[in-house]
C-alpha cells in the first residue's frame, strides 16, 4: 500500500473509531447505566454513573487526536520523528490513565452494587494495558529510528 493510501485508510479508521465511541458514549452507555440502576434499585447512581463514564472519554479523544497527528506526519513522509515518538508516549499514558480509571470504577461498582461487572472491567483493563504497552514500545522504536535518521542525514 502506498503512503497516501495508508494515511487515508488510517484516518478513515480513526473517524470510524471516533464515530463508534460517540455512539457508545452518547447512547449505549447511558442506556445501560439506566438499566443497571433500575435492576439494582440504585437510581441514585444513574447521573453520577453517566458523568463518570463520560470522563473516561477524554483520554480516548486525546489519543485519537494524537493518532491523527501521527498519520498527518506519515502523510508528509516524516514517519520517524521525535514528535511522533512523543505522541506515541502520550497515547500510552492516555491508555494507562483510562485503564486505571476503569479499574477504579470497576472496583467501586463491585463494592457498591456487587454486580459481576468486574469481568467486563477486567477485559477492558487488559485491552487498555495492551494498547499502552504497544504505544510505549512503538514510541521507543520510532525514537530510535528518528535518531538513526538524524545521524544519516548528517552523513555526506
Amino acid at each position: 500500500m502506498k503512503r497516501l493510501g495508508l494515511v487515508r485508510t488510517l484516518k478513515g479508521a480513526i473517524l470510524f473509531l471516533a464515530a463508534m465511541a460517540a455512539l457508545c458514549y452518547a447512547a449505549i452507555f447511558p442506556q445501560r447505566i439506566q438499566e443497571a440502576g433500575a435492576a439494582y434499585n440504585a437510581a441514585w447512581m444513574i447521573t453520577p454513573g453517566i458523568v463518570c463514564i463520560s470522563i473516561s472519554a477524554v483520554p480516548i479523544a486525546i489519543a485519537l487526536v494524537l493518532f491523527w497527528q501521527i498519520c498527518t506526519e506519515i502523510g508528509r513522509d516524516n514517519s520517524f520523528c521525535h514528535k511522533n515518538a512523543g505522541r506515541l508516549t502520550a497515547i500510552g499514558f492516555c491508555a494507562l490513565i483510562d485503564t486505571g480509571y476503569c479499574a477504579v470504577g470497576t472496583v467501586t461498582l463491585e463494592i457498591l452494587v456487587g454486580s459481576a461487572i468486574w469481568v467486563l472491567g477486567l477485559g477492558v483493563c487488559t485491552v487498555g494495558m495492551s494498547i499502552a504497552l504497544a504505544a510505549f514500545l512503538l514510541s521507543h522504536l520510532v525514537l530510535k529510528a528518528a535518531d538513526m535518521k538524524a545521524e544519516n542525514d548528517l552523513t555526506i
